[in-house]
């Protein structure tokens, strides 16, 4: 048989266990938490991770199965989704070829100083987007087709057409009154095949020989 003092002993250490234990567990005595989760399922403000259904911050809009998320519990146990991580599948700025009678801008003398034309790829909210920045010469008599050399990749293609208007040169249009500078942007549709069209290059008494991507953003998807 155990003694008395034995049995004491084993008692104590097995409420020592037992408390820690509880302490791990409950959020009141372990105070505030938070982990990295994967969202397996989306609710009404709500998503589910780790087995877990927290509430969404209001800028965690557009939650997606598959996002990794940064998962808050508060002393009291309630649980809380701040956000995703930063999404992978990004990409960083590429500089394009352009086309034939198409000179990369830079900040001096071409592209009306707005650098070269390049592009990205990027998360906003749950949502991909092509980005634009830079602008480029155009020769008289360029092709208007693409301004790029080759089509965009798969990956960088909108699902619709997106249509956008940009800055170019100003020109007058000549027989209307007052018209100095009148033409002064034109469209550019981004197609689903991957080319990058000008739409009116040549409109005014001047073609347009400088424009500007820089700014222009659409969704991918």
């Amino acid at each position: 048989m155990k003694s008395t003092h034995s049995t004491q002993r084993d008692l104590v250490g097995a409420l020592k266990s037992q408390t820690v234990r509880t302490g791990a567990s409950t959020p009141s005595v372990r105070g505030a938490d938070w982990r990295l989760a994967t969202v397996t399922a989306v609710g009404a403000g709500t998503v589910t991770a780790d087995g877990i259904v927290a509430r969404c911050m209001e800028w965690y809009s557009a939650p997606a199965v598959g996002d990794v998320v940064r998962l808050d519990q508060s002393s009291s146990g309630n649980w809380v989704a701040m956000g995703r991580l930063a999404a992978t599948g990004g990409t960083g700025w590429t500089t394009p070829t352009l086309g034939t009678g198409y000179t990369q801008g830079n900040t001096t003398t071409t592209g009306n100083n707005n650098g070269a034309v390049r592009y990205r790829k990027i998360n906003i909210q749950g949502t991909w987007f092509m980005e634009w920045d830079g602008g480029a010469d155009r020769a008289n008599g360029a092709q208007t087709a693409n301004l790029l050399s080759a089509a965009l990749a798969t990956t960088f293609r909108p699902v619709r057409k997106a249509s956008m208007v940009i800055a170019r040169n100003a020109t007058s249009i000549t027989g209307v009154a007052a018209s100095a500078s009148v033409v002064h942007s034109l469209k550019v549709d981004f197609n689903q095949d991957g080319t990058v069209t000008l739409i009116s290059a040549t409109a005014g008494d001047v073609e347009t020989n400088w424009l500007s991507l820089k700014g222009i953003r659409y969704p991918l998807d």
